[in-house]
């Protein structure tokens, strides 16, 4: 094996390490942590708004809106 060979590969090695000990290693690692906790975040409130208890809402009184625009008593 040749010098240029040994040292191609040490720099492949090298190369193919996350810099996690330096201070951009660690910004990264924060900045996709916070957007990852963002995301789980919206995911919770759609799934308690998928189901989650069911709320009286104008938004469900529009389908029981009669010609003159008034809605029934909501029933419980």
């Amino acid at each position: 094996m040749s010098t240029a060979e040994i040292a191609d590969n040490k720099w492949e090695l090298e190369a193919s390490k996350p810099p996690v000990a330096t201070a951009g290693g660690i910004l990264q690692i924060l900045v996709i942590g916070f957007f990852a906790g963002l995301f789980a975040w919206m995911v919770m409130f759609a799934f308690q708004g998928i189901f989650g208890a069911k709320r009286d809402t104008l938004a469900d009184q529009y389908g029981r809106l009669t010609v003159d625009g008034k809605a029934p008593a909501p029933t419980q």
